[in-house]
């Protein structure tokens, strides 16, 4: 019987009835064309090609195996294409968790990088300020804001992330400036609450505003970016905001010591798994470029 190779060497024959444009494409002599076409008649029985003044025409069972094989010569160019494709045999979903900021702002142009080099990975945020169990496997990959992470799963310092002041141009029009006398005692405030209130940002700036001069309280980074963005007040912020938003005007330079170290987390077990490997490998180099302390 015929094997793939057999018919595509047909298949390709068929579209131009002309064995020199075929050997072309085929990247093969004229002849080995010819030989394949007889070698594929005889396992099958049947005539293919017919010699006419005009060059070479179809019998009526070629034309029969054309109709019903075109597509499959389709689906086997397709697999051609693929097999010859790097990173195309990783498939699946990766479920990431992590925090509004890093997911709103730090991830998506990391994402994009990584669907052009793995178009068949496909993450799978999970937007969480709390710690999933990832020994539990209740994520496969968690990159979290922490000063320390459980001993008995694979976890990857990538770096520290800056907290700066910011407000917008409107607000800080004749507003007293950061080095002034009255920053803390005559301008408008956003401060954490909540699950961020014991933060070591929203601290530092409590302990420098009186109460009269908290204009609000969130408890979220996103709901505080928000207040800050609108205009209404100053807020303490990751230096992230600030450096993908241009709107925001930073007051201070962003500094370390209110942020926690950034880790990119795994199950050990799970490293083992080849979509795993790679996304850790390529999200953590991405992360790391983004946070420099």
């Amino acid at each position: 019987m015929f094997n793939w190779d057999d018919l595509k060497f047909f298949l390709e024959v068929s579209k131009t009835l002309n064995l020199t444009k075929a050997s072309e494409t085929l990247d093969v002599d004229q002849t080995t064309v010819y030989r394949r076409i007889l070698r594929f008649e005889r396992k099958t029985g049947k005539q293919l090609l017919k010699k006419t003044n005009q060059g070479y025409s179809l019998t009526p069972w070629a034309e029969g195996l054309l109709k019903k094989s075109s597509q499959v010569g389709e689906e086997i160019r397709k697999i051609e294409s693929y097999l010859g494709e790097e990173h195309t045999d990783v498939f699946g979903t990766v479920n990431i968790t992590t925090t509004n900021v890093i997911a709103n702002i730090v991830l998506p142009p990391i994402l994009k990088k990584l669907r052009t080099e793995y178009p068949n990975l496909i993450p799978e945020i999970t937007v969480h300020e709390e710690f999933f169990d990832i020994y539990k496997r209740e994520a496969d990959i968690a990159i979290r804001s922490s000063d320390t992470v459980e001993p008995h799963v694979h976890a990857e310092k990538i770096g520290k992330g800056g907290w700066s002041l910011y407000a917008t141009k409107d607000y800080l029009k004749n507003k007293p400036g950061i080095n002034t006398p009255g920053f803390f005692s005559e301008n408008q405030f956003i401060i954490g609450s909540e699950r961020i209130g014991n933060t070591k940002s929203t601290v530092w700036l409590a302990s420098k505003v009186e109460s009269n001069n908290i204009i609000m309280k969130a408890n979220s980074m996103p709901c505080i970016y928000s207040a800050v963005k609108s205009g209404i007040g100053i807020g303490m912020l990751p230096g992230l905001y600030g450096k993908y938003d241009s709107l925001l005007v930073e007051l201070t330079k962003p500094d370390p010591r209110f942020g926690s170290t950034i880790w990119l987390i795994a199950n050990q077990d799970l490293l083992k798994n080849q979509k795993i490997e790679i996304c850790m490998e390529f999200i953590g180099r991405e992360l790391k470029k983004v946070f420099s302390f």
